[in-house]
């Protein structure tokens, strides 16, 4: 089953929506691997990251149109949402 979670990143006022059908914690140490082109400007050594899971035990169709939806929500004032490069 899959999971729907968003990263914030306080320093720089950006969230991304993402989902994984592991743990949460190993898909955010990929992200500070470098491994996700929309997160290449984020610090995680320096920058304020903050996990929030939203959602679990969805199938991967729902996790993804979920993640896709929270995107397109207006986001707090100041912050900006970077947008994910799957389907």
């Amino acid at each position: 089953m899959a999971k729907v979670y968003r990263l914030s990143n306080e320093t720089r006022k950006e969230r991304y929506y993402g989902k994984t059908s592991g743990e949460v914690k190993k898909r955010v140490i990929a992200h500070e691997a470098g491994r996700t082109k929309a997160l290449s400007k984020w610090n995680f050594n320096k920058n304020k990251i903050v996990t929030k899971t939203i959602d679990k035990g969805l199938t991967e169709k729902q996790a993804t149109k979920k993640a896709h939806r929270l995107e397109k929500r207006k986001p707090p004032p100041g912050w900006k949402i970077i947008q994910t490069g799957g389907p």
